[in-house]
């Protein structure tokens, strides 16, 4: 029988990502003997697992350095999720540097104050995408791209990142030193989705149950089962637990999903609620382009006032190009394996979305 000595916090623990690794801590995480959630809204359990250990929910932003600290105290590990994703023709990004930014260096200054071991950042697969496709992309020869290919969210995720990557090894209050990884999520889809998938059916819902296709549908896209992302984190915090050498790393973590273009991977979901994909695809660049223009048109008014229109150019690039990465990385250091096959992946994730309210 393992010992259980260690507590874990989670970040951003109430949200989609945040509740597959309370999941996963609570089922594979063997050495756990309590969780914290520190989020801004109570933790309600929206997954179905056995509790085998206490979890305490914290109400409270990572933007406050009394409620970070608090939550810290004690803790052997955090897994720092709590962030903000705001996108469009015009993000809000004082609000994610805020968030992202601040927030992740009061997480910092807590774990050296309250002695944590190590800190496992959800980062994105979004700090390396500039505006050209990148096919099986690994750590080594994959970095940060001239210019990214959203406005502000992935700059803020890079500093976050660079700043947890270069905060390893450092000497916390109790002389011993933090361990920190990075893990460079893809875009996600299961059970709590309430973005990449649901915004598609959405879509379509407000279309008379139809997703208009844009571009040839010729591309790559690599999605993840949330619960295999969430595993990541257990995989990780074990590896820095056995060897804190490991640290000050970044790793990519996508599972077996098949590589699909994102419109024929919302074809199933769209099917379980009885719509579909139109019969015919927009090209491209009649989309694309107009986007640019109109893009352009609203920043010389900014100035006046500003619009945020959702559908923004660079979201439409997004899905008509070829993105795709490896976890050779991530399975020699961290020992990660995806838990769930695709085809357990979709089973779950069908019953979720066929009945997910719109």
């Amino acid at each position: 029988m393992t010992l259980r000595t260690d507590r874990i916090l989670v970040t951003g623990g109430a949200g989609f990502l945040g509740q597959h690794i309370v999941k996963m801590v609570q089922e594979r995480a063997d050495y756990v003997k309590e969780i914290r959630v520190l989020d801004l809204k109570p933790f309600t359990k929206q997954l179905e697992y056995e509790d085998k250990v206490p979890l305490t929910s914290m109400v409270g932003s990572v933007t406050d350095y009394s409620v970070v600290e608090e939550a810290c105290r004690k803790a052997s590990s955090v897994f720092h999720v709590a962030g903000l994703i705001s996108f469009g023709t015009s993000p809000d990004v004082e609000a994610m540097f805020e968030i992202n930014v601040m927030g992740t260096k009061k997480i910092i200054q807590a774990c050296v104050e309250c002695g944590v071991q190590r800190l496992v950042l959800c980062s994105s697969v979004d700090v390396v995408i500039g505006f050209d496709d990148i096919r099986n992309g690994c750590e080594q020869t994959t970095g940060k791209p001239d210019t990214f290919l959203f406005p502000g969210y992935p700059e803020t995720k890079y500093m976050q990142e660079c700043m947890i990557l270069q905060a390893n090894g450092g000497l916390t209050v109790n002389g011993d030193t933090l361990a920190t990884v990075s893990l460079r999520a893809n875009v996600m889809y299961g059970e709590g989705d309430q973005y990449y998938v649901a915004n598609g059916l959405r879509s379509a819902q407000s279309n008379t149950g139809t997703l208009v296709q844009v571009g040839g549908g010729k591309n790559l896209f690599q999605q993840c089962y949330a619960g295999n992302a969430a595993w990541a984190f257990v995989c990780a915090d074990n590896a820095l637990k056995s060897d804190k050498s490991l640290g000050g790393q970044a790793f990519f973590i996508p599972d077996d999903t098949p590589l699909s273009n994102s419109f024929e991977f919302m074809k199933p979901f769209l099917e379980s609620r009885e719509m579909g994909l139109s019969s015919y695809r927009i090209p491209f660049a009649v989309v694309y382009w107009p986007l640019v223009i109109f893009e352009f048109i609203l920043k010389l008014i900014s100035p006046i006032v500003r619009i945020n229109f959702q559908t923004a150019s660079c979201s439409v690039k997004y899905i008509n190009m070829n993105l795709y990465f490896k976890r050779d990385k991530a399975e020699k250091y961290l020992d990660y394996r995806p838990v769930f096959s695709p085809s357990e992946a979709m089973k779950m994730s069908l019953k979720f979305y066929k009945h997910m309210k719109l």
